[in-house]
């Protein structure tokens, strides 16, 4: 190869070289610049003939006086490495260029073994600035240091959303309200273990083909409120409430306050239905009984007058026909003594007047008898069990065709003050009954006290009747003797019971609960 040829050849790899990014330079042992490319005029470091023989240091840190600046050590140790045919690489924020440069010290050939002089080391050093590089390495780094965060944050969300469905499953599952969830469809797919209870299912029966508001036999009139009224409320406002009846596997109906739930998807569909229920079948029950006890109350109210009414009916007519027509004798026997004696016929009037007296014997009598249904006075004075005995010692001598059976098991102080005169008007009543209607020839009366309980019991061997039969509204009909002996038992705080059979005679049972 002639040198024409050879020096096109270097021509043309310096053209190259000088066309570079990187600043190349060429070294030799001491550290100084032998030749480089015209790169380190685009960094504005000088002209390239103008440096050549100075240190690397001098070109590329003009003015440093650091005694730690990292060109000052980087030589040393290269040439150490240069020796052993090695090459140094490294990359660093020069902080007089201001910029991220990559410095890569080559040596030019292997050297041979013996050799050990550092001068006549040549070497390469190419220098590249990276530090648009950097900036997109620490883009990325920015990145990847957000990606973590993110993933980070996102498994914490996650882990507590799924902490927190766990939390909620397990309230579901606790809660004794009634929560279903159903497809679009209204296909249950979830119902908790109170529902299941609630239906009468079991862990493991299969809801899958059961709808909401037509489980087991719901009423139609149920299924078509739910279908035509409830859901689609609950899809135009996302919530219905109100009222609504299910039946359970035995066929038990369950009445329950009901929240039906849409729920929609980003797109704003209804993608499923969520329902809570709860058993209102107690407070139903309760307000029944209710609006039945104050309708009870009303018809004993209405009850009390009429009674009151036929007793102040009664009384009147005794009044009237006893006392009203002794009176009336009294008064004209004693307006004739006095014309007798106007006319000075003593004797006569003496005689008149002597003739009052079994008028006016009789009158007391009666008077005593009307005092004395009204109330006995011996009640007040000597007790329930003393007045009981006077009452059928005149029983059994009016009625002797009737054998009474008396068990008074308790002591007078067992018996409450307040309860004694609707304990006698109670059997005052019901003898009265029996001699009206039983055609009874024998009446059994106990009183005991047993656990606190007061207990009466009367009954006959009578012709008895239907109970469903009983005449009404009239004063002196059975009918109104019992409801008489069933309100004044109700109203004293005890349970009234009557139980009669046509042929097998009948059956009364009143209890108080007595303190002790």
């Amino acid at each position: 190869m002639d040198v024409r040829t050879i020096e096109r050849a270097k021509q043309q790899w310096q053209s190259a070289a000088d066309m570079m990014p990187q600043l190349i330079c060429l070294l030799n042992g001491q550290g100084r610049l032998i030749h480089t490319n015209r790169t380190i005029e685009r960094w504005g470091l000088g002209r390239v003939d103008d440096v050549k023989g100075l240190h690397l240091h001098a070109i590329l840190h003009r003015d440093c006086v650091d005694p730690d600046c990292y060109l000052t050590s980087l030589w040393p140790s290269a040439i150490a490495r240069l020796a052993r045919g090695e090459r140094t690489e490294c990359e660093v924020l020069d902080p007089v260029l201001k910029r991220h440069v990559s410095i890569l010290v080559q040596p030019l050939v292997r050297p041979p073994p013996q050799f050990r002089e550092a001068d006549d080391l040549n070497a390469v050093v190419m220098m590249g600035d990276i530090s648009e590089f950097k900036q997109t390495e620490a883009g990325y780094q920015r990145l990847h240091a957000e990606l973590e965060y993110l993933a980070c944050h996102e498994k914490e969300r996650r882990v507590l959303s799924e902490s927190m469905q766990m939390r909620l499953l397990a309230i579901l599952e606790k809660t004794t309200d009634y929560i279903a969830m159903t497809d679009v469809a209204g296909n249950l797919v979830y119902l908790n273990p109170a529902g299941r209870t609630l239906l009468g299912l079991g862990p493991q029966d299969d809801i899958s083909q059961m709808k909401m508001g037509a489980c087991h036999g719901s009423e139609q009139e149920v299924e078509e409120k739910i279908r035509g009224e409830a859901i689609p409320s609950a899809i135009r406002s996302g919530l219905w409430r109100g009222e609504s009846r299910l039946r359970d596997t035995a066929g038990r109906e369950i009445h329950a306050s009901q929240i039906i739930i849409a729920h929609r998807n980003d797109d704003g569909e209804v993608e499923h239905f969520s329902t809570i229920l709860r058993d209102t079948t107690e407070q139903v029950r309760t307000a029944q009984a209710l609006r039945d006890s104050h309708a009870e109350l009303r018809r004993l109210s209405g009850l009390l007058a009429t009674i009151q009414e036929d007793e102040r009916r009664r009384i009147a007519l005794d009044l009237h026909d006893g006392l009203g027509q002794s009176l009336s004798l009294i008064k004209l026997s004693i307006e004739k003594a006095g014309q007798l004696l106007a006319a000075g016929s003593v004797s006569e009037a003496s005689e008149s007047l002597q003739q009052l007296i079994p008028q006016i014997r009789e009158a007391m009598v009666e008077v005593r008898r009307v005092s004395t249904e009204l109330r006995p006075s011996i009640l007040d004075d000597l007790g329930i069990l003393p007045t009981l005995s006077w009452f059928f010692r005149e029983f059994e001598a009016a009625c002797g065709h009737i054998t009474v059976e008396k068990a008074f098991n308790v002591a007078e102080h067992e018996v409450p003050v307040p309860l004694q005169i609707i304990l006698y008007r109670i059997i005052q009543e019901a003898t009265n009954n029996i001699v009206k209607h039983a055609c009874a020839d024998r009446m059994r009366i106990s009183i005991e006290r047993t656990d606190e309980v007061l207990q009466l019991l009367i009954e006959d061997n009578g012709c008895g009747f239907d109970p469903g039969r009983i005449p009404q509204g009239d004063g002196e009909g059975r009918g109104l003797g019992l409801l008489s002996m069933q309100e004044r038992a109700s109203l004293s705080g005890g349970s009234y019971r009557m139980t009669s059979v046509p042929g097998q005679g009948t059956r009364i049972e009143v209890s108080w609960p007595c303190e002790p």
